[in-house]
């Protein structure tokens, strides 16, 4: 009974593995190896039948199900030759899929003519009946079968052709990572033909072990689902570095430990307490050199672990954006080249429709693309803005724009370009060039570029925007900054233009720069959206954050229509692509011209008032809020409010600048000094509200600003004659 539940077992394993496959394939096409679990997952089910059926139903039942066992392993075979002879592409063609179908049929007719009968028994195993090749006396010369035969073609013969033709065309194609796939396939292989040979070596003590053929192919099939995915090329030298550090780092003061242990035993018995003291003073020895050791090797390249992202991700956090442009670069190409360990790096930045190259080595050929290159324009649309060399040869998500993509690669001698994109707008690119060693840039690096996106936008935002060498050194660094987000926030509003409402706001730094911002983005004719917000942080950092997210915003909107779900992909942005640490605090508001209704989610606001003309009356409305970029789940947080908003009606919100900012006595402003004004001047623009909230808080306070301050007004005006 245990090899009926091993091999349904290997069958649920099987199984799990192609779905497995299915969830990490990123191609539009059926990955080949998921038909091929789930066909050595039914092969295992019907051998695993074949022995509960000799048990239960010995009469008819084992032949049938053992006849489904060879079928279903021919046809992995068979699929098995067919991916190996086309590898790596997906992709069958109707010649191809009319060959496998044939072989099916062939398989199907040999399994239910040649093989008689099956017999099971704990002292024989598991033997397949079937007539003899040769008749006569050449049966003494030739006692084999034709089930002999079949095993031979379908376990050794096709197989070893199919893999040695798959060897021979990765040789002829210029891709290194291909052709290591292909030598782990081949492995995979004969890792297959060693286990069967040991599981029949096996089954002349314990013949019921021939019932485990299956969990050498199995073992095969999973080496094939690990050599699908993997992006790395493996370097010798790195190979012997990792063994290095890890003997040196981990088993030498693992060994320190052990060796000391016994020796230092005896002593527990009389003085217990002298046993730990001494026991934990080896061990913080032990480990004190370990890390210091480690802490060497990681400097030295054949010993650095490629599993860069902390150092990489600290690197950039920390970046100093107070050095002249050129050295800015410079750094940066640093800090690539000590944890990606590659030989160049491109920085170009947008220049009059054209990415240019800036602050090139004398040495280093300059590079000059256009942006309206329709190959740029079908990256956007499709949201690859880091794209890599590896990638597009050897994944299927780039068949329409391969050609031309290779092409980018070959003209700028790059093997990852990363384009730095406001929206839609390419403001600047990143040209990776080879690492040294010859890897490539696989899934990690990709996942690594991904995630860490925001600071080398920050990066290319800042050298086109504010380090121009027109004004570098005649401008204080924060004020200009300042004043270019501020310039850039206000020119890529989308004013409300319906005649039903009006609109006005204030944006107020307390020194010169901050993460406070508001902002308009048009949807259409009937809906327009505004966002309130106060990022954590000053200075520069908080400024960028600010940048990033009002253009993450817009980029979004692109992607979806749901309100809520728009604030939840801020939130998981702010989460996971901001720096550690960055909340958001504000309001999402969406308004709808054809109801005059108002939905708006708090995240955090600390003041949202409503005038009511009807009523002559100021109330908050802001209700519970929750502020983003502290948990990663926040839909159940958030909720979605409506307002219906009346002619006359008056929206104000702000940030906690305004509402707790001091006067000299150390009196706080509060909320309702900032009720009385907008009772008191309900009948001026929205600007003009906006203007006197802020004047008559600075009149208050009798001193400046100590916190940024924003504030946003909408007011709903008279009804449009028709």
């Amino acid at each position: 009974m245990i090899y009926l539940v091993l091999n349904l077992s290997m069958s649920i394993f099987m199984l799990g593995l192609a779905f497995y496959t299915d969830k990490v394939s990123k191609s539009e096409v059926t990955n080949p190896l998921i038909p091929m679990s789930v066909l050595l997952a039914l092969s295992c089910a019907c051998m695993g039948l074949t022995v509960f059926a000799n048990i239960q139903f010995p009469e008819r039942m084992p032949l049938m199900f053992a006849r489904f066992y060879l079928l279903f392993s021919a046809a992995y075979s068979i699929d098995f030759c067919i991916y190996c002879i086309l590898y790596p592409a997906y992709k069958r063609s109707p010649f191809v899929n009319t060959v496998k179908w044939g072989l099916y049929i062939a398989a199907t007719w040999f399994i239910f003519t040649k093989i008689e009968d099956v017999n099971i028994t704990n002292f024989l195993g598991v033997q397949f009946i079937s007539a003899g090749l040769s008749l006569g006396d050449l049966t003494n010369y030739f006692p084999f079968t034709w089930y002999d035969l079949f095993m031979a073609i379908v376990l050794v013969a096709l197989p070893s052709l199919s893999a040695i033709i798959m060897i021979l065309r990765a040789e002829n194609r210029e891709d290194r990572l291909n052709m290591q796939k292909s030598v782990i396939n081949v492995v995979g292989l004969v890792v297959a033909w060693i286990a069967i040979f040991m599981i029949k070596k096996a089954s002349i003590r314990v013949p019921m072990f021939v019932t485990l053929y299956l969990f050498s192919i199995g073992l095969t099939q999973s080496i094939l689902v690990f050599s699908e995915f993997q992006n790395f090329l493996y370097d010798l030298k790195y190979l012997i570095g990792v063994v290095i550090s890890f003997t040196v780092c981990y088993l030498v003061p693992a060994g320190v430990v052990g060796f000391m242990f016994p020796r230092l035993w005896p002593i527990i018995s009389n003085h217990p307490f002298l046993f730990f003291i001494y026991i934990s003073v080896v061990v913080i020895i032990s480990i004190t050199v370990s890390y210091q050791i480690s802490k060497f090797l990681s400097k030295k390249s054949y010993f650095r672990s490629f599993q860069y992202a902390d150092s990489f991700e600290e690197s950039l956090s920390k970046f100093d954006y107070s050095a002249e442009p050129e050295e800015i670069v410079h750094s940066m190409k640093t800090i690539f080249a000590h944890n990606l360990g590659l030989n160049t790096l491109k920085v170009l930045v947008e220049n009059g429709g054209n990415l240019e190259s800036i602050y090139d080595y004398e040495n280093e050929e300059s590079v000059s693309l256009n942006v309206s290159d329709k190959l740029f324009d079908t990256l956007m649309n499709q949201n690859k803005t880091i794209v890599l060399k590896s990638a597009v040869e050897n994944s299927h998500r780039y068949e329409s724009e391969k050609k031309e993509v290779l092409k980018l690669f070959a003209d700028t001698k790059s093997e990852a370009i990363i384009l730095l994109a406001e929206g839609r707008r390419i403001i600047g690119a990143l040209l990776l060039g080879p690492k040294i060693g010859g890897n490539i840039y696989g899934d990690y690096d990709y996942d690594v570029f991904r995630k860490l996106y925001s600071y080398l936008f920050v990066f290319a935002y800042y050298m086109k925007n504010i380090a121009n060498q027109s004004i570098v050194g005649t401008i204080n660094r924060e004020i200009r900054m300042s004043s270019q987000i501020i310039e850039s926030i206000q020119e890529n509003m989308d004013p409300i233009k319906n005649p039903k409402f009006d609109t006005g706001y204030i944006m107020e730094h307390a020194h010169n720069i901050g993460g406070e911002f508001v902002d308009l983005i048009k949807l259409n004719e009937d809906r327009h959206i505004f966002v309130l917000g106060d990022l954590s942080g000053k200075g520069i950092s908080a400024s960028m954050s600010m940048v990033i997210i009002k253009s993450i915003i817009r980029t979004y909107l692109a992607e979806t229509k749901d309100f809520k779900l728009l604030v939840e992909k801020v939130n998981s942005f702010i989460r996971f692509n901001l720096p550690k640490g960055t909340f958001f605090e504000g309001i999402f508001g969406l308004i709808d011209f054809r109801d005059d209704n108002l939905y708006y989610i708090n995240c955090g606001v600390p003041a949202l008032f409503l005038y009511t003309r009807s009523y002559n009356n100021v109330i908050e409305i802001q209700g519970d809020g929750k502020v983003l970029g502290f948990v990663k789940d926040i839909s159940k947080y958030l909720k979605v409010k409506k307002v219906k908003l009346n002619q006359g009606d008056i929206i104000v919100t702000c940030t906690d600048g305004l509402i707790d900012s001091k006067s000299l006595r150390g009196e706080v402003y509060g909320k309702e000094r900032i009720q009385k004004t907008i009772t008191e001047n309900t009948s001026f623009p929205a600007s003009k509200i906006a203007n006197i909230t802020y004047t008559t808080c600075l009149n208050f306070l009798s001193k400046g600003l100590d916190d940024d301050v924003s504030i946003f007004v909408l007011k709903r005006l008279a009804n449009v004659k028709q």
